[in-house]
């Protein structure tokens, strides 16, 4: 189970600055004062953006790897992420952070299993209908890190595999379209077995907006978690019944990508 923390008023700011009407979207040319604009949003959202998908890279590092990359993201005009890719990032110091190909391949998954913040309708290109932005990421070295640090983070790098284990069995063959957070609590027996399942749904704090009451999803996720193994999970341990709760976000374009893009479709 994990807690995602995010700063409220820069969310606060930007979601003022998506429902603003300063800046004409449907105008080919832009006038100064509505780059200046533009410019503004861009930076308040890559920032934003950036400090909901470093902790999602952290997490998702499970090799222990340190470097930097860029990450780039399209997003439709429905803030739907339509497309992923990463490239060298030239400001992080190459000494601290250099590139590291590698750790861009492993954490690109975060850019579709993320939830972003809203997009502002600034930044969508009126022809194309789409916007491009970019997330730098920086991952420090794990030597650093205490002992006690080093298992706090090795739980949460369990939590998350435990989470992605729970999305491929309960979510991936559904279809899902709106945005929210999932809570399962589980009761096993000691071999795995499944002996009762609650779940319930809830809005994701990013994408209010975007929830829905979906009893359909809600009665199929409850009707799959009954039938789901529990002692495949990473790092499961029971002595006679065992409870778990997990928190599992989800969104309709992490549930429907292709095997070979999708890291928990395996």
């Amino acid at each position: 189970m994990f807690k995602r923390a995010f700063p409220l008023t820069l969310a606060g700011l930007l979601l003022a600055g998506c429902q603003s009407t300063a800046t004409d979207t449907s105008a080919t040319t832009l006038t100064p004062t509505q780059e200046n604009e533009q410019a503004r949003q861009r930076a308040l959202y890559e920032a934003l953006m950036t400090r909901v998908l470093r902790p999602a890279g952290n997490l998702a590092n499970s090799e222990g790897r340190s470097g930097s990359f860029n990450l780039k993201i399209t997003l439709d005009e429905h803030n739907r992420v339509i497309g992923c890719d990463t490239q060298i990032n030239r400001n992080f110091d190459p000494k601290l952070y250099p590139y590291n190909e590698k750790l861009a391949k492993d954490l690109l998954p975060i850019c579709w299993t993320t939830v972003l913040p809203e997009l502002p309708s600034s930044l969508i290109n009126p022809k194309k209908r789409t916007a491009n932005v970019v997330a730098p990421i920086a991952v420090g070295p794990l030597t650093g890190m205490s002992a006690e640090q080093r298992l706090k983070r090795d739980e949460a790098v369990q939590a998350k595999a435990q989470d992605d284990f729970l999305y491929r069995q309960l979510f991936a063959p559904l279809p899902v379209d709106s945005i929210g957070v999932a809570t399962l609590i589980v009761m096993t027996d000691n071999s795995g077995h499944v002996q009762e399942c609650a779940a319930s749904l809830a809005p994701h704090v990013l994408r209010r907006a975007e929830f829905k009451q979906d009893d359909v999803l809600l009665h199929a996720l409850i009707a799959r978690c009954k039938q789901t193994d529990m002692s495949a999970m990473q790092g499961f341990k029971a002595t006679g019944l065992t409870s778990l709760v997990h928190r599992i976000e989800y969104t309709p374009w992490k549930a429907g990508l292709k095997a070979d893009t999708n890291p928990v479709a395996h």
